[in-house]
């Protein structure tokens, strides 16, 4: 049975699009990750994990994690629309904009997370006791991949308007 070039024609134009869109909310992720290195100050999570198979494998997990939520969230509802030169009809401007504001959201609640563990200490923990630990340095990162995943992913199903 052969397949209409048409029906072949749209599942590539589908697979690109949500190709595309996985790619740029995993670019995303990556400076996510970054961004929060950067602002957990007590935690040195990449220096601490190196060489820990147990952290490290932790942290690919957790970006798998992130991954697939991404890459299934941009199958089914892509920011990358058509095959038009004009930029507006190229990208889905608003998805986009959801997305990107979503990205800080999560940076800004991640910072509070933080924030409230290492300063405010409502649970009589030290946020230092983390860093001791290369397999809890690889959960926090594992946990802050899925957070943010999860937000992404809720960003690309909203409906809009």
């Amino acid at each position: 049975m052969a397949l209409p070039s048409e029906f072949l024609t749209a599942l590539l134009l589908w697979f690109v699009r949500a190709f595309i869109s996985s790619l740029i909310c995993l670019i995303i992720g990556i400076i996510g990750i970054k961004i929060i290195t950067i602002m957990t100050t007590k935690i040195s999570e990449f220096k601490t994990i190196k060489g820990d198979p147990i952290g490290t494998g932790l942290f690919v997990s957790g970006f798998l994690v992130f991954a697939g939520l991404v890459v299934y969230g941009s199958m089914v509802n892509p920011f990358f629309l058509s095959q038009s030169v004009v930029f507006s009809s190229y990208f889905n401007i608003q998805r986009l904009l959801v997305v990107s504001l979503s990205f800080f959201v999560s940076l800004f609640f991640g910072w509070l997370f933080y924030t409230v563990f290492a300063r405010l200490t409502p649970f009589g923990m030290d946020l230092d006791d983390v860093n001791k630990s290369p397999i809890a340095v690889g959960i926090f990162l594992f946990g802050y991949e899925v957070f943010l995943g999860l937000i992404i992913y809720g960003s690309l199903m909203i409906p809009l308007g």
